[in-house]
């Protein structure tokens, strides 16, 4: 059971909230079960930025994700139908989520004990 489920719903260098929201992920893998879902927007933090300005620019914390299985951060999601919507199949992504249907998140939000959204 996840103890701990984040979403993400705002995009990357919109707010401090992707940055946040990903710090408080890590933080919390150290204590609790943790599941992350991206959705809406929340799933352009996974696109890998195609220039060096650009990953500076955002202060590229997105790198971070590669290291999210170091933290035993293992369940990380993303709304299938938000890849839909901003075209993310064939992206190059920081990483790979599970895709989920509207039905499974509904799922995973009452299986978990605690939901914090960014």
């Amino acid at each position: 059971m996840t103890e701990l489920l984040f979403i993400l719903s705002h995009p990357p260098g919109a707010s401090v909230y992707a940055q946040e929201a990903f710090d408080a992920a890590l933080a919390g893998s150290a204590f609790s079960n943790i599941a992350i879902l991206f959705v809406g927007a929340g799933c352009l933090q996974l696109i890998q930025p195609k220039l060096a300005v650009e990953a500076h620019e955002r202060k590229d914390f997105q790198r971070g994700f590669k290291a999210l299985a170091d933290y035993d951060v293992h369940d990380v999601y993303g709304c299938e139908d938000s890849f839909k919507q901003f075209g993310l199949h064939n992206q190059a992504l920081v990483i790979q989520p599970t895709l989920l249907t509207r039905v499974d998140i509904s799922a995973r939000l009452k299986g978990a004990q605690r939901v914090l959204c960014f």
